[in-house]
Protein backbone atom coordinates (compact mmCIF):
# COMPACT_ATOMS: atom_id res chain seq x y z
CA UNK A 1 0.00 0.00 0.00
CA UNK A 2 1.18 3.47 -0.80
CA UNK A 3 0.90 6.12 1.89
CA UNK A 4 -0.74 9.24 0.54
CA UNK A 5 -0.70 12.22 2.87
CA UNK A 6 -3.62 14.53 2.15
CA UNK A 7 -4.03 18.12 3.14
CA UNK A 8 -6.98 16.56 4.35
CA UNK A 9 -6.82 18.43 0.96
CA UNK A 10 -32.42 46.52 -5.75
CA UNK A 11 -30.43 44.93 -8.64
CA UNK A 12 -31.79 41.79 -10.15
CA UNK A 13 -28.35 40.19 -9.85
CA UNK A 14 -27.28 38.42 -6.68
CA UNK A 15 -24.16 39.33 -4.71
CA UNK A 16 -21.10 37.14 -4.37
CA UNK A 17 -20.05 36.55 -0.78
CA UNK A 18 -17.26 38.27 1.14
CA UNK A 19 -17.24 41.04 3.72
CA UNK A 20 -18.75 43.90 1.72
CA UNK A 21 -20.20 47.34 2.42
CA UNK A 22 -23.19 47.74 0.15
CA UNK A 23 -23.83 49.98 -2.81
CA UNK A 24 -24.10 49.32 -6.53
CA UNK A 25 -21.50 49.57 -9.30
CA UNK A 26 -22.17 52.67 -11.40
CA UNK A 27 -21.68 50.99 -14.76
CA UNK A 28 -23.08 47.56 -13.97
CA UNK A 29 -26.02 48.01 -16.35
CA UNK A 30 -24.21 50.17 -18.89
CA UNK A 31 -23.27 47.92 -21.83
CA UNK A 32 -22.03 50.84 -23.95
CA UNK A 33 -18.85 51.46 -21.95
CA UNK A 34 -15.83 50.17 -23.83
CA UNK A 35 -13.68 47.98 -21.62
CA UNK A 36 -10.13 46.91 -22.29
CA UNK A 37 -9.42 43.33 -21.15
CA UNK A 38 -6.02 42.14 -20.04
CA UNK A 39 -5.72 38.53 -21.23
CA UNK A 40 -3.88 35.74 -19.46
CA UNK A 41 -2.16 33.76 -22.22
CA UNK A 42 -0.41 30.43 -22.34
CA UNK A 43 2.94 32.18 -22.05
CA UNK A 44 1.89 34.04 -18.89
CA UNK A 45 4.04 32.93 -15.97
CA UNK A 46 2.35 30.32 -13.81
CA UNK A 47 3.10 30.59 -10.10
CA UNK A 48 4.26 27.33 -8.54
CA UNK A 49 3.03 27.33 -4.93
CA UNK A 50 4.58 23.91 -4.40
CA UNK A 51 1.37 22.50 -2.96
CA UNK A 52 1.58 19.30 -1.04
CA UNK A 53 0.56 16.57 -3.53
CA UNK A 54 -2.71 15.89 -1.75
CA UNK A 55 -3.94 19.46 -1.31
CA UNK A 56 -7.09 19.73 -3.42
CA UNK A 57 -5.86 21.79 -6.38
CA UNK A 58 -8.72 23.53 -8.12
CA UNK A 59 -6.94 26.16 -10.21
CA UNK A 60 -3.79 27.61 -11.70
CA UNK A 61 -2.35 30.88 -10.44
CA UNK A 62 -0.81 33.30 -12.93
CA UNK A 63 1.55 36.19 -12.26
CA UNK A 64 0.30 39.46 -13.79
CA UNK A 65 1.73 42.19 -11.50
CA UNK A 66 -0.01 45.20 -13.06
CA UNK A 67 -1.00 48.57 -11.66
CA UNK A 68 -4.72 48.78 -12.37
CA UNK A 69 -4.61 52.56 -12.72
CA UNK A 70 -2.07 52.31 -15.56
CA UNK A 71 -4.39 50.11 -17.65
CA UNK A 72 -7.92 51.03 -16.54
CA UNK A 73 -10.29 53.24 -18.53
CA UNK A 74 -11.00 56.47 -16.58
CA UNK A 75 -14.47 58.05 -16.69
CA UNK A 76 -14.78 61.50 -15.10
CA UNK A 77 -18.13 62.91 -14.03
CA UNK A 78 -18.06 66.14 -12.08
CA UNK A 79 -15.78 65.78 -9.09
CA UNK A 80 -15.66 61.97 -9.27
CA UNK A 81 -13.71 59.49 -11.34
CA UNK A 82 -14.38 55.82 -12.12
CA UNK A 83 -11.73 53.38 -13.31
CA UNK A 84 -12.95 50.34 -15.29
CA UNK A 85 -10.68 47.45 -16.17
CA UNK A 86 -11.22 43.90 -17.47
CA UNK A 87 -9.27 40.71 -16.85
CA UNK A 88 -9.69 37.59 -18.98
CA UNK A 89 -8.61 33.97 -18.49
CA UNK A 90 -10.19 31.93 -21.25
CA UNK A 91 -12.10 28.84 -20.17
CA UNK A 92 -12.14 29.58 -16.44
CA UNK A 93 -15.28 28.80 -14.45
CA UNK A 94 -14.28 31.76 -12.31
CA UNK A 95 -11.31 33.83 -11.22
CA UNK A 96 -9.85 34.93 -7.93
CA UNK A 97 -7.81 38.13 -7.72
CA UNK A 98 -4.82 38.65 -5.44
CA UNK A 99 -3.67 42.25 -4.88
CA UNK A 100 -0.25 42.86 -3.33
CA UNK A 101 -0.86 46.62 -3.09
CA UNK A 102 -4.36 47.44 -1.91
CA UNK A 103 -5.18 50.81 -0.39
CA UNK A 104 -8.64 52.19 -1.09
CA UNK A 105 -9.22 55.80 -0.09
CA UNK A 106 -11.79 56.98 2.45
CA UNK A 107 -14.50 57.60 -0.13
CA UNK A 108 -13.69 55.00 -2.77
CA UNK A 109 -15.73 51.93 -3.69
CA UNK A 110 -14.55 48.91 -5.64
CA UNK A 111 -16.77 46.30 -7.33
CA UNK A 112 -16.09 43.15 -9.33
CA UNK A 113 -18.59 41.60 -11.74
CA UNK A 114 -18.77 39.23 -14.69
CA UNK A 115 -19.04 40.53 -18.23
CA UNK A 116 -22.60 39.20 -18.55
CA UNK A 117 -23.62 41.11 -15.41
CA UNK A 118 -25.18 38.19 -13.58
CA UNK A 119 -23.57 38.95 -10.21
CA UNK A 120 -21.28 41.45 -8.52
CA UNK A 121 -18.89 41.47 -5.59
CA UNK A 122 -18.66 44.58 -3.41
CA UNK A 123 -18.51 47.23 -2.47
CA UNK A 124 -15.03 47.08 -1.06
CA UNK A 125 -13.96 50.20 0.79
CA UNK A 126 -11.10 51.44 2.95
CA UNK A 127 -12.51 49.15 5.66
CA UNK A 128 -11.10 46.26 3.62
CA UNK A 129 -7.57 47.65 3.72
CA UNK A 130 -5.14 45.35 5.55
CA UNK A 131 -2.13 46.36 7.57
CA UNK A 132 0.05 44.17 5.36
CA UNK A 133 -1.26 45.97 2.27
CA UNK A 134 -2.62 43.04 0.30
CA UNK A 135 -6.08 41.64 -0.39
CA UNK A 136 -7.55 38.53 -2.02
CA UNK A 137 -11.03 37.92 -3.36
CA UNK A 138 -13.21 34.86 -3.51
CA UNK A 139 -13.75 33.27 -6.93
CA UNK A 140 -15.82 35.53 -9.19
CA UNK A 141 -17.94 33.85 -11.86
CA UNK A 142 -16.83 33.95 -15.53
CA UNK A 143 -13.59 33.93 -17.50
CA UNK A 144 -14.05 37.66 -18.19
CA UNK A 145 -14.55 39.86 -15.14
CA UNK A 146 -14.60 43.62 -14.67
CA UNK A 147 -13.04 45.73 -11.92
CA UNK A 148 -14.79 49.05 -11.24
CA UNK A 149 -13.39 51.63 -8.78
CA UNK A 150 -15.11 54.98 -8.08
CA UNK A 151 -13.78 57.79 -5.90
CA UNK A 152 -13.48 61.60 -5.67
CA UNK A 153 -10.87 63.10 -7.98
CA UNK A 154 -9.07 64.69 -5.04
CA UNK A 155 -8.29 61.22 -3.61
CA UNK A 156 -6.76 59.65 -6.73
CA UNK A 157 -3.18 60.25 -5.62
CA UNK A 158 -3.80 58.16 -2.49
CA UNK A 159 -5.29 55.19 -4.35
CA UNK A 160 -3.05 52.10 -4.60
CA UNK A 161 -4.28 49.01 -6.43
CA UNK A 162 -1.80 46.53 -7.92
CA UNK A 163 -3.05 43.16 -9.20
CA UNK A 164 -0.33 40.64 -8.45
CA UNK A 165 -1.87 37.34 -9.55
CA UNK A 166 -5.04 35.73 -10.88
CA UNK A 167 -6.36 32.27 -9.97
CA UNK A 168 -7.94 30.43 -12.90
CA UNK A 169 -10.54 28.02 -11.48
CA UNK A 170 -10.71 24.95 -13.74
CA UNK A 171 -12.79 22.71 -11.40
CA UNK A 172 -15.71 25.06 -10.56
CA UNK A 173 -15.31 25.00 -6.78
CA UNK A 174 -18.07 27.62 -6.50
CA UNK A 175 -20.50 25.34 -8.38
CA UNK A 176 -21.38 28.09 -10.84
CA UNK A 177 -22.26 25.45 -13.43
CA UNK A 178 -24.18 23.39 -10.82
CA UNK A 179 -21.98 20.33 -11.15
CA UNK A 180 -23.33 17.40 -9.17
CA UNK A 181 -20.35 15.87 -7.41
CA UNK A 182 -21.14 12.99 -5.10
CA UNK A 183 -19.09 11.03 -2.63
CA UNK A 184 -19.66 8.51 0.15
CA UNK A 185 -19.85 11.04 2.98
CA UNK A 186 -23.12 12.14 4.58
CA UNK A 187 -24.56 15.63 4.16
CA UNK A 188 -24.46 17.50 7.46
CA UNK A 189 -28.19 18.22 6.99
CA UNK A 190 -29.01 14.51 7.34
CA UNK A 191 -30.37 13.20 10.67
CA UNK A 192 -26.93 11.96 11.69
CA UNK A 193 -25.75 15.55 11.88
CA UNK A 194 -28.53 16.77 14.16
CA UNK A 195 -26.56 16.28 17.38
CA UNK A 196 -23.55 18.06 15.86
CA UNK A 197 -25.20 21.27 14.64
CA UNK A 198 -22.86 23.55 16.62
CA UNK A 199 -19.70 21.78 15.52
CA UNK A 200 -20.93 21.84 11.92
CA UNK A 201 -21.06 25.66 12.08
CA UNK A 202 -17.45 25.61 13.28
CA UNK A 203 -16.03 23.93 10.16
CA UNK A 204 -15.02 26.07 7.18
CA UNK A 205 -13.41 25.82 3.74
CA UNK A 206 -10.08 27.53 3.00
CA UNK A 207 -8.57 28.46 -0.36
CA UNK A 208 -4.87 29.22 -0.73
CA UNK A 209 -4.19 30.42 -4.27
CA UNK A 210 -5.26 27.45 -6.39
CA UNK A 211 -5.39 25.00 -3.47
CA UNK A 212 -8.12 24.14 -0.99
CA UNK A 213 -8.39 22.56 2.48
CA UNK A 214 -10.84 22.38 5.38
CA UNK A 215 -10.42 23.91 8.84
CA UNK A 216 -12.14 24.71 12.12
CA UNK A 217 -12.80 27.89 14.10
CA UNK A 218 -11.48 27.22 17.61
CA UNK A 219 -12.42 28.61 21.01
CA UNK A 220 -9.96 29.85 23.62
CA UNK A 221 -10.07 30.01 27.42
CA UNK A 222 -10.91 33.73 27.39
CA UNK A 223 -14.11 32.89 25.50
CA UNK A 224 -13.68 36.18 23.63
CA UNK A 225 -14.37 34.94 20.08
CA UNK A 226 -10.90 35.67 18.77
CA UNK A 227 -11.07 34.36 15.18
CA UNK A 228 -8.55 31.54 15.45
CA UNK A 229 -8.55 28.95 12.65
CA UNK A 230 -6.93 25.54 12.98
CA UNK A 231 -5.91 23.45 9.98
CA UNK A 232 -3.01 21.36 8.65
CA UNK A 233 0.54 22.61 8.17
CA UNK A 234 0.81 20.81 4.85
CA UNK A 235 -2.05 23.05 3.64
CA UNK A 236 0.09 26.14 4.26
CA UNK A 237 1.25 27.63 0.95
CA UNK A 238 2.24 31.18 0.22
CA UNK A 239 1.33 34.06 2.49
CA UNK A 240 -1.59 33.38 4.84
CA UNK A 241 -2.69 36.98 4.26
CA UNK A 242 -4.05 35.86 0.87
CA UNK A 243 -6.20 32.96 2.12
CA UNK A 244 -9.98 33.12 1.70
CA UNK A 245 -12.28 31.40 4.22
CA UNK A 246 -15.80 30.22 3.31
CA UNK A 247 -18.45 29.68 5.98
CA UNK A 248 -21.60 27.52 5.99
CA UNK A 249 -21.08 25.96 2.57
CA UNK A 250 -23.53 23.12 3.02
CA UNK A 251 -26.81 21.75 1.74
CA UNK A 252 -30.04 22.54 3.56
CA UNK A 253 -31.38 19.05 2.77
CA UNK A 254 -30.07 15.54 3.27
CA UNK A 255 -30.04 14.80 -0.46
CA UNK A 256 -28.92 18.23 -1.67
CA UNK A 257 -25.78 18.58 -3.78
CA UNK A 258 -25.12 22.31 -3.46
CA UNK A 259 -25.16 25.20 -1.03
CA UNK A 260 -24.61 28.92 -0.67
CA UNK A 261 -21.11 30.37 -0.96
CA UNK A 262 -22.07 33.94 -0.08
CA UNK A 263 -20.21 34.09 3.26
CA UNK A 264 -16.44 34.51 3.29
CA UNK A 265 -13.59 36.37 4.96
CA UNK A 266 -10.27 37.26 3.35
CA UNK A 267 -6.90 37.41 5.05
CA UNK A 268 -5.13 35.77 8.00
CA UNK A 269 -1.77 35.49 9.73
CA UNK A 270 0.11 32.30 10.64
CA UNK A 271 0.73 32.01 14.41
CA UNK A 272 2.11 28.52 15.01
CA UNK A 273 2.68 25.29 13.10
CA UNK A 274 4.44 21.94 13.08
CA UNK A 275 5.58 20.01 10.02
CA UNK A 276 3.96 16.72 9.03
CA UNK A 277 7.33 14.92 9.06
CA UNK A 278 8.41 16.06 12.52
CA UNK A 279 5.22 16.96 14.38
CA UNK A 280 1.42 16.70 14.46
CA UNK A 281 0.90 18.59 11.17
CA UNK A 282 -1.05 21.58 12.47
CA UNK A 283 -1.21 25.28 11.65
CA UNK A 284 -2.95 27.90 13.79
CA UNK A 285 -4.11 31.04 11.98
CA UNK A 286 -5.79 34.24 13.10
CA UNK A 287 -8.16 35.95 10.71
CA UNK A 288 -7.35 39.60 10.09
CA UNK A 289 -11.08 40.41 10.21
CA UNK A 290 -13.63 39.44 12.81
CA UNK A 291 -16.22 36.91 11.66
CA UNK A 292 -19.55 38.68 11.05
CA UNK A 293 -22.34 37.64 13.41
CA UNK A 294 -24.52 37.13 10.33
CA UNK A 295 -22.40 34.05 9.56
CA UNK A 296 -23.52 32.53 12.90
CA UNK A 297 -20.07 31.05 13.59
CA UNK A 298 -19.39 28.49 16.30
CA UNK A 299 -15.97 28.41 17.96
CA UNK A 300 -15.43 24.71 18.62
CA UNK A 301 -14.27 23.31 21.93
CA UNK A 302 -11.20 21.16 22.26
CA UNK A 303 -9.53 18.57 24.46
CA UNK A 304 -5.83 17.96 24.91
CA UNK A 305 -6.28 14.60 26.59
CA UNK A 306 -3.65 12.07 25.58
CA UNK A 307 -6.09 9.17 25.91
CA UNK A 308 -7.57 7.76 22.69
CA UNK A 309 -11.08 9.18 22.19
CA UNK A 310 -14.03 6.83 22.61
CA UNK A 311 -15.73 8.27 19.55
CA UNK A 312 -14.55 9.83 16.28
CA UNK A 313 -16.77 12.13 14.22
CA UNK A 314 -15.24 14.10 11.32
CA UNK A 315 -16.71 17.16 9.62
CA UNK A 316 -15.06 18.33 6.40
CA UNK A 317 -15.25 19.48 2.77
CA UNK A 318 -14.13 16.38 0.82
CA UNK A 319 -13.18 17.17 -2.76
CA UNK A 320 -13.93 20.88 -2.09
CA UNK A 321 -17.61 19.97 -1.86
CA UNK A 322 -20.40 20.94 0.49
CA UNK A 323 -19.86 20.12 4.14
CA UNK A 324 -20.07 16.43 5.07
CA UNK A 325 -19.99 14.41 8.29
CA UNK A 326 -18.32 11.02 8.81
CA UNK A 327 -18.72 8.42 11.55
CA UNK A 328 -16.96 5.32 12.81
CA UNK A 329 -17.32 2.56 15.37
CA UNK A 330 -13.62 1.81 14.98
CA UNK A 331 -11.30 2.05 17.97
CA UNK A 332 -8.99 5.06 17.80
CA UNK A 333 -5.31 4.24 18.27
CA UNK A 334 -2.25 6.39 18.81
CA UNK A 335 0.65 6.49 16.36
CA UNK A 336 3.17 8.99 17.67
CA UNK A 337 1.90 12.48 16.90
CA UNK A 338 -1.26 11.10 15.28
CA UNK A 339 -4.59 9.41 15.97
CA UNK A 340 -5.48 6.67 13.51
CA UNK A 341 -8.76 4.90 12.71
CA UNK A 342 -11.06 4.00 9.83
CA UNK A 343 -14.37 5.65 9.01
CA UNK A 344 -17.31 3.30 8.55
CA UNK A 345 -19.57 5.98 7.08
CA UNK A 346 -17.54 8.35 4.91
CA UNK A 347 -13.96 8.85 3.78
CA UNK A 348 -11.30 11.55 4.07
CA UNK A 349 -10.13 12.63 0.60
CA UNK A 350 -8.30 15.69 -0.83
CA UNK A 351 -10.04 18.82 0.43
CA UNK A 352 -10.67 17.21 3.83
CA UNK A 353 -7.16 18.06 5.03
CA UNK A 354 -7.08 20.31 8.07
CA UNK A 355 -10.61 19.42 9.13
CA UNK A 356 -11.36 18.48 12.74
CA UNK A 357 -12.45 15.25 14.30
CA UNK A 358 -14.39 15.37 17.55
CA UNK A 359 -14.50 13.06 20.55
CA UNK A 360 -17.49 11.80 22.51
CA UNK A 361 -17.72 15.19 24.29
CA UNK A 362 -17.95 17.04 20.96
CA UNK A 363 -14.51 18.59 21.41
CA UNK A 364 -11.86 18.69 18.72
CA UNK A 365 -8.99 16.29 19.34
CA UNK A 366 -7.44 15.94 15.88
CA UNK A 367 -6.58 17.66 12.59
CA UNK A 368 -6.99 15.67 9.35
CA UNK A 369 -3.54 14.93 7.96
CA UNK A 370 -3.09 11.73 5.90
CA UNK A 371 -4.59 8.47 4.73
CA UNK A 372 -3.16 5.06 3.86
CA UNK A 373 -4.43 4.12 0.42
CA UNK A 374 -3.48 3.68 -3.19
CA UNK A 375 -3.86 6.98 -4.99
CA UNK A 376 -6.71 6.92 -7.46
CA UNK A 377 -8.12 9.20 -10.12
CA UNK A 378 -10.72 10.40 -10.70
CA UNK A 379 -11.85 11.17 -7.15
CA UNK A 380 -13.93 10.34 -5.19
CA UNK A 381 -15.42 7.08 -6.51
CA UNK A 382 -12.21 5.13 -6.04
CA UNK A 383 -11.95 6.27 -2.43
CA UNK A 384 -15.44 5.10 -1.62
CA UNK A 385 -14.59 1.65 -2.97
CA UNK A 386 -11.73 1.29 -0.45
CA UNK A 387 -11.45 1.02 3.32
CA UNK A 388 -8.37 2.68 4.76
CA UNK A 389 -6.83 4.23 7.85
CA UNK A 390 -7.06 7.98 8.42
CA UNK A 391 -4.38 9.89 10.32
CA UNK A 392 -5.20 13.01 12.34
CA UNK A 393 -2.61 15.22 14.01
CA UNK A 394 -3.12 15.03 17.77
CA UNK A 395 -4.35 18.23 19.40
CA UNK A 396 -2.55 17.35 22.63
CA UNK A 397 0.76 16.96 20.78
CA UNK A 398 0.34 20.39 19.18
CA UNK A 399 -0.47 22.10 22.47
CA UNK A 400 3.09 22.86 23.58
CA UNK A 401 4.32 23.60 20.05
CA UNK A 402 3.08 27.20 20.04
CA UNK A 403 -0.66 26.72 20.39
CA UNK A 404 -1.12 27.02 24.16
CA UNK A 405 -0.30 30.73 24.45
CA UNK A 406 -3.11 31.57 22.01
CA UNK A 407 -5.76 29.08 23.05
CA UNK A 408 -5.14 29.50 26.79
CA UNK A 409 -4.44 33.25 27.04
CA UNK A 410 -5.60 33.40 30.68
CA UNK A 411 -3.17 30.61 31.71
CA UNK A 412 -6.01 28.56 33.15
CA UNK A 413 -4.26 25.25 32.57
CA UNK A 414 -7.54 23.86 31.25
CA UNK A 415 -7.22 20.48 29.60
CA UNK A 416 -10.54 20.83 27.77
CA UNK A 417 -13.15 23.49 27.01
CA UNK A 418 -16.49 23.52 25.24
CA UNK A 419 -17.28 25.67 22.23
CA UNK A 420 -19.28 28.89 22.05
CA UNK A 421 -21.50 30.59 19.51
CA UNK A 422 -22.34 34.25 18.99
CA UNK A 423 -25.10 34.09 21.59
CA UNK A 424 -25.85 31.90 24.55
CA UNK A 425 -23.97 30.92 27.68
CA UNK A 426 -20.41 30.07 28.65
CA UNK A 427 -19.81 27.64 31.53
CA UNK A 428 -16.13 27.49 32.43
CA UNK A 429 -15.47 24.70 34.91
CA UNK A 430 -12.57 22.42 35.74
CA UNK A 431 -14.11 18.96 36.14
CA UNK A 432 -13.32 16.81 39.15
CA UNK A 433 -11.15 13.73 38.73
CA UNK A 434 -10.70 10.84 41.18
CA UNK A 435 -9.75 12.29 44.59
CA UNK A 436 -9.06 11.42 48.20
CA UNK A 437 -11.94 11.61 50.66
CA UNK A 438 -11.54 14.56 53.05
CA UNK A 439 -15.05 15.74 53.95
CA UNK A 440 -18.69 14.71 53.64
CA UNK A 441 -19.34 18.03 51.87
CA UNK A 442 -17.87 18.94 48.47
CA UNK A 443 -18.16 22.27 46.64
CA UNK A 444 -18.56 22.73 42.87
CA UNK A 445 -17.87 26.07 41.17
CA UNK A 446 -17.97 27.47 37.65
CA UNK A 447 -17.58 30.81 35.94
CA UNK A 448 -20.86 31.32 34.10
CA UNK A 449 -21.59 34.23 31.78
CA UNK A 450 -24.15 35.13 29.11
CA UNK A 451 -23.13 36.33 25.67
CA UNK A 452 -26.59 37.83 25.27
CA UNK A 453 -29.08 38.65 28.01
CA UNK A 454 -28.26 37.83 31.65
CA UNK A 455 -27.89 34.60 33.62
CA UNK A 456 -31.22 33.79 35.25
CA UNK A 457 -30.05 30.77 37.22
CA UNK A 458 -27.69 27.82 37.49
CA UNK A 459 -28.12 24.31 38.86
CA UNK A 460 -25.89 21.44 39.93
CA UNK A 461 -27.32 18.02 39.03
CA UNK A 462 -25.75 15.02 40.77
CA UNK A 463 -26.17 11.32 41.49
CA UNK A 464 -24.36 9.70 44.43
CA UNK A 465 -26.20 6.39 44.20
CA UNK A 466 -29.78 7.35 45.00
CA UNK A 467 -30.80 8.77 41.62
CA UNK A 468 -30.48 12.26 40.19
CA UNK A 469 -30.81 15.22 42.57
CA UNK A 470 -30.68 18.97 41.87
CA UNK A 471 -29.37 21.88 43.92
CA UNK A 472 -29.33 25.55 43.00
CA UNK A 473 -25.95 27.18 42.51
CA UNK A 474 -25.52 30.59 44.15
CA UNK A 475 -23.88 33.50 42.30
CA UNK A 476 -20.82 35.28 43.59
CA UNK A 477 -18.27 37.86 42.54
CA UNK A 478 -17.27 37.93 38.89
CA UNK A 479 -19.92 35.50 37.67
CA UNK A 480 -18.73 32.58 39.81
CA UNK A 481 -21.51 30.15 40.75
CA UNK A 482 -21.15 27.62 43.56
CA UNK A 483 -23.11 24.56 44.64
CA UNK A 484 -22.56 21.89 47.30
CA UNK A 485 -23.21 18.16 47.77
CA UNK A 486 -23.37 16.71 51.30
CA UNK A 487 -23.86 13.23 52.67
CA UNK A 488 -20.65 11.98 51.03
CA UNK A 489 -18.52 9.16 52.42
CA UNK A 490 -15.25 7.41 51.68
CA UNK A 491 -15.49 5.07 48.71
CA UNK A 492 -18.28 6.21 46.40
CA UNK A 493 -18.97 7.20 42.81
CA UNK A 494 -20.08 10.78 42.14
CA UNK A 495 -21.72 11.71 38.82
CA UNK A 496 -22.69 15.29 37.99
CA UNK A 497 -23.30 18.03 35.44
CA UNK A 498 -24.21 21.73 35.50
CA UNK A 499 -27.02 23.63 33.82
CA UNK A 500 -27.56 27.37 33.30
CA UNK A 501 -30.28 29.45 31.63
CA UNK A 502 -30.25 33.09 30.51
CA UNK A 503 -32.97 35.71 30.14
CA UNK A 504 -33.49 34.75 26.49
CA UNK A 505 -34.42 31.21 27.47
CA UNK A 506 -31.17 29.67 26.19
CA UNK A 507 -30.13 26.60 28.18
CA UNK A 508 -26.53 25.42 28.35
CA UNK A 509 -25.05 22.44 30.17
CA UNK A 510 -21.55 21.47 31.20
CA UNK A 511 -20.47 19.18 29.72
CA UNK A 512 -22.34 19.55 26.44
CA UNK A 513 -25.32 17.29 25.84
CA UNK A 514 -25.88 16.51 29.51
CA UNK A 515 -27.47 14.46 30.99
CA UNK A 516 -26.49 11.99 28.25
CA UNK A 517 -22.93 13.21 28.76
CA UNK A 518 -21.80 13.66 32.40
CA UNK A 519 -18.73 13.78 34.65
CA UNK A 520 -18.00 10.75 36.85
CA UNK A 521 -15.28 10.42 39.47
CA UNK A 522 -14.32 8.26 42.45
CA UNK A 523 -14.31 9.83 45.90
CA UNK A 524 -11.89 8.06 48.25
CA UNK A 525 -11.12 4.36 47.97
CA UNK A 526 -13.73 2.01 46.59
CA UNK A 527 -14.07 -1.21 48.63
CA UNK A 528 -12.49 -4.40 47.33
CA UNK A 529 -15.05 -7.12 46.66
CA UNK A 530 -12.61 -9.67 45.29
CA UNK A 531 -8.81 -9.85 45.39
CA UNK A 532 -6.50 -12.45 43.84
CA UNK A 533 -2.84 -11.91 43.06
CA UNK A 534 -2.68 -14.94 40.72
CA UNK A 535 0.92 -15.38 41.87
CA UNK A 536 0.53 -19.10 42.53
CA UNK A 537 -3.15 -19.93 42.70
CA UNK A 538 -5.76 -19.34 40.04
CA UNK A 539 -8.45 -19.74 42.74
CA UNK A 540 -10.87 -21.61 40.57
CA UNK A 541 -10.26 -19.61 37.39
CA UNK A 542 -9.77 -21.74 34.26
CA UNK A 543 -6.82 -20.45 32.25
CA UNK A 544 -6.48 -21.45 28.61
CA UNK A 545 -9.43 -23.84 28.53
CA UNK A 546 -9.24 -26.28 25.63
CA UNK A 547 -12.72 -25.22 24.50
CA UNK A 548 -11.85 -21.51 24.46
CA UNK A 549 -12.72 -20.02 21.06
CA UNK A 550 -10.80 -16.75 21.58
CA UNK A 551 -9.45 -15.37 18.33
CA UNK A 552 -7.08 -12.78 19.81
CA UNK A 553 -5.10 -15.01 22.16
CA UNK A 554 -5.65 -17.34 25.10
CA UNK A 555 -5.36 -16.14 28.70
CA UNK A 556 -2.18 -17.21 30.47
CA UNK A 557 -0.59 -16.56 33.87
CA UNK A 558 2.78 -14.83 33.34
CA UNK A 559 4.52 -11.63 34.35
CA UNK A 560 3.04 -8.72 32.36
CA UNK A 561 4.93 -6.91 29.63
CA UNK A 562 5.75 -3.30 30.45
CA UNK A 563 3.96 -0.77 28.21
CA UNK A 564 4.39 2.99 27.86
CA UNK A 565 2.46 5.91 26.42
CA UNK A 566 3.84 8.27 23.77
CA UNK A 567 5.56 10.40 26.42
CA UNK A 568 7.46 7.38 27.77
CA UNK A 569 5.43 7.17 30.99
CA UNK A 570 4.68 3.57 32.04
CA UNK A 571 1.01 2.60 31.90
CA UNK A 572 1.71 -1.03 32.84
CA UNK A 573 4.77 -2.00 34.84
CA UNK A 574 6.62 -5.20 34.09
CA UNK A 575 7.70 -6.86 37.34
CA UNK A 576 5.22 -8.53 39.71
CA UNK A 577 2.52 -5.90 39.62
Amino acid sequence: MKQIIFTLSALSAFCFGQIQYGGEPLYYSDRDVEIDFFSILSETTKIDRDFHPMVFQYGDEYLVDIDILDFAKPIIKGDDITFIFGIESSGAYGMGLNFNKFNLTNNSQMFLYDEDRTAFLGSFTSSNNKQVGDFSTTIVKSDRIIIEISLPLVEVDDLRINLYSVVHDYTDIMNYSTQDREDCNTNVACPGGNAWSDQIKGVIRVTMGGGLCSASIVNNTAYDRTPYVLFADHCVSGSASGYVFHFNYQSSTCTGAGGSLNQSVSGSSLLASADINSGPDFALLRLTSDIPDAYDPFYVGWSRSNLPPQEAVGIHHPGAEIKKISFTNDNVSSNGYYWEFQYDDGRVIPGSSGSPFFDQNQRQVGIASYIYTNYCDPSPDCYCAQQYDHGYGRFDSAWNLGMSSYLDPVNSGATAIDGIGISGISINHTPYDDMEFESNILGFSADISAFTGIIEGAELHYDIGDGWMTTEMSSGIGGTYTGYIDGLYDGMLVEYYMLAVNSEGIVQTYPNNAPENTILFILGDLPDFYVNSFESDADGWVIGDVNDQATAGIWERVEPLATYNDQGIPVQTGDDY
